[in-house]
């Protein structure tokens, strides 16, 4: 499938930084003209970037902001595993809050409980849910943010602030030292409020996140109960990371 290919092109960026068509069309065993069309797809949602030969990896800059379509095709086994390890947390008849974003999706995936409060203030999170008759589901309205599918803004603050919640998980743009940030203070806001009335505190990030600083800090990584990751964050990483909170992976 298409999106498998993208998966594994993906994947071959994020080892080599540079890979050519002809290694691409012998690990994916498929046309060198299938292999060109998505890279031309690819580069059309600014994910890579063509060059002679092959495609180069698109270096994020510190404060860029990739569209909900567009991060939904990258790290998707990291973002499957922390979804199921996320989702693990989740007891019988919790409320819980999940927040934005393309990682938290799939924590629907794997939810083996019969009945929990679920609330959400994405779009994307509610759609995949609501047909689930185990679960009582509420979506905080107010002004939709339609670049992540989210909704943003004083009403739907105003909202936040009347919930509690057993648990909350809440995705991130990247963390640096002791700041949770996001690319939208609207955003990091409406995550912030929520997490301040939640029992426990996770923050959801694939180690593509792990050291990376965003536009916004929103939340201070020492008052989370854990950094839920897909896979073992580099040392360096790491044992900054664990001054301040637990590391789940």
């Amino acid at each position: 499938m298409k999106e498998d290919r993208y998966e594994e092109i993906m994947q071959m960026l994020e080892e080599h930084k540079t890979v050519r068509v002809a290694d691409i069309t012998e690990r994916l065993n498929v046309t060198d003209m299938t292999i060109r069309r998505d890279l031309k797809e690819l580069e059309d949602k600014g994910l890579l970037q063509r060059v002679h030969g092959g495609a180069k990896k698109v270096e994020d800059t510190a404060f860029a902001e990739r569209s909900h379509s567009e991060k939904k095709e990258i790290n998707i086994e990291e973002k499957k595993r922390i979804g199921k390890l996320a989702a693990s947390f989740i007891a019988e008849n919790d409320v819980i809050f999940i927040g934005p974003g393309t990682t938290n999706e799939f924590i629907i995936d794997y939810l083996d409980v019969s009945a929990a409060k679920i609330i959400t203030n994405s779009i994307d999170i509610f759609s995949k849910i609501s047909t689930d008759d185990r679960f009582e589901v509420i979506l905080i309205g107010g002004k939709l943010r339609r670049r992540t599918g989210t909704f943003i803004g004083t009403f739907s603050t105003d909202m936040l602030k009347k919930i509690n919640v057993h648990k909350a998980f809440v995705g991130t743009n990247g963390i640096y030292d002791n700041h949770v940030t996001t690319a939208n203070e609207e955003e990091g806001d409406a995550q912030r409020i929520v997490l301040d009335r939640a029992d426990e505190r996770y923050i959801l990030a694939d180690t593509s996140k792990l050291g990376v600083k965003a536009f916004y800090s929103f939340f201070p990584l020492s008052e989370a109960t854990a950094v839920i990751t897909g896979t073992e964050a580099p040392p360096e990483v790491a044992n900054v990371l664990k001054n301040y909170t637990g590391i789940i992976y």
